[in-house]
């Protein structure tokens, strides 16, 4: 069986309790994305090189998950501390650890996969120089051009796009910024979870709506999904799940309470991060889903995966009319917002009926279908 080495900042439970640095966006992608690779009839080994951001003083041995048949994760060792000398040497020490994994272990011409972050740009470049390897970069969002970076890390993660010899581009905008070697466009995780709900019952008075996602001031999606409350019926409740800096965290708690005492209702619940366990069941008992994210040239390229989360739980979508969206292969499950107001995402929701027939669910299966198929074809050739 030909195994696949998978690069990414991965966690698992154990790794969540270590403090371990990642994204779960990204470890929920990275799931699909490896648990796809095995049905095509491939094994799988993940190297994450995600490093301890707890504090207080620990040493945290290089571990192996293999709880998967023909999928191996393999941890980076790494120090629990508070002091910031030894962080720096926590990233460093973890980036030597993936560049000597490469050297060591790849052959040439060997295929590789790589969850694009700019951390990663010299390790790879160099250890691609050296060994020759086929670098197959999946690129979810140029950073450098997002947050219009032109520092050295920018500049370096301009040169790992480059050297890459095939791409995988998280949406159609992104893939033609890309070019000829953008050979697979994802846009999300395509597994569509079964409810352990007995009976979703959408026939009832309250309309539930959710948001998940990062709580930030930059995109702003749960700030404005929030501010819907204002202009949205009492039926409507408003559900936030999420996480983000401390900081931007309790602002939105405390507008939250502000904006419920104003009303005189619950009509928004914060909910915090729910655990991925109990996170599906709980879309299940949702009507309508938002990404209110506010427009702009840094999200043309993005394509935010929480849509298709939603999707895969036959959630009505409501979203800012961003390029990335309404060029993909699920526009027409989309409803879209006239702009990336409070106001405008609230009237696109009234639009929405969440008792007519729908299925998304039956999208999101093609979907999976085609990306197994083309994974198993560019790994091949």
């Amino acid at each position: 069986m030909q195994k696949i080495y998978y690069i990414g900042f991965y966690s698992d439970k154990i790794g969540n309790d270590e403090g371990r640095y990642n994204s779960p966006a990204a470890v929920d992608k990275m799931n699909y994305i490896a648990a796809s690779l095995v049905r095509a009839g491939f094994g799988v080994e993940i190297l994450s090189p995600s490093w301890s951001i707890k504090k207080g003083w620990k040493y945290l041995p290089g571990r192996i998950n293999n709880e998967i048949p023909n999928l191996t994760v393999r941890f980076t060792p790494s120090m629990v501390s508070s002091f910031k000398l030894i962080k720096l040497l926590n990233i460093f020490l973890s980036l030597l650890w993936v560049f000597l994994w490469l050297i060591l272990k790849v052959k040439r011409n060997e295929k590789i996969l790589v969850y694009h972050s700019p951390l990663f740009s010299l390790p790879i470049i160099w250890a691609k120089k050296l060994k020759g390897f086929k670098l197959i970069l999946e690129v979810e969002e140029i950073y450098g051009e997002v947050f219009n970076k032109k520092d050295l890390l920018g500049k370096w993660e301009k040169k790992l796009i480059e050297c890459a010899d095939n791409y995988i581009a998280v949406s159609d905008v992104l893939a033609e910024i890309l070019g000829e070697r953008a050979k697979i466009i994802i846009y999300g995780n395509y597994s569509v979870p079964q409810s352990s709900i007995k009976e979703v019952n959408h026939h009832h008075s309250s309309i539930h709506v959710v948001y998940a996602g990062l709580v930030d001031k930059v995109k702003g999606g749960a700030y404005n999904t929030m501010q819907c409350v204002k202009y949205l019926p009492k039926e409507y409740i408003i559900h936030i799940c999420g996480y983000g800096g401390e900081e931007e965290v309790k602002e939105l708690e405390r507008q939250v309470i502000d904006l419920n005492e104003r009303l005189g209702r619950q009509a928004c619940i914060y909910h915090g991060l729910i655990p991925e366990n109990e996170f599906s069941d709980f879309l299940h008992k949702c009507h309508i889903a938002i990404n209110p994210q506010f427009d702009g040239e840094n999200m043309t390229t993005l394509f935010p995966s929480k849509i298709i989360k939603y999707l895969s739980h036959n959630l009505r979508v409501v979203s800012t009319s961003i390029k990335s969206i309404r060029k993909s292969k699920i526009a027409s499950l989309i409803t879209f917002s006239d702009n990336d107001s409070p106001e405008s995402n609230a009237k696109a929701i009234m639009q929405v009926d969440p008792n007519a027939p729908y299925d998304s669910c039956g999208t999101i299966r093609i979907l999976d279908k085609k990306f197994v198929e083309e994974m198993k074809d560019l790994i091949s050739n």
